[in-house]
């Protein structure tokens, strides 16, 4: 799965890395910061709605923006 964040820098990246790996420790995570739209990648979770609103949820409450963006 791939979300579009907000991120800017490597402190952001660090912040977001660390909720979602707390939420989903068992999935692979990847932020993109050369990226126009700093995508999140995500392997190792089935991509459904349900899954994509937690990890948006979780985005969020480390305090920037996330979108999924469904293939």
């Amino acid at each position: 799965m791939q979300f579009k964040t907000n991120a800017k820098c490597a402190g952001c990246e660090a912040a977001i890395i660390s909720a979602v790996k707390n939420r989903f420790p068992n999935a692979e995570w990847h932020l993109h910061l050369d990226t126009a739209d700093k995508i999140l990648e995500c392997h190792g979770i089935p991509e459904d709605a349900e899954k994509a609103a937690q990890i948006v949820k979780t985005i969020e409450e480390t305090g920037f923006k996330g979108s999924w963006i469904q293939q």
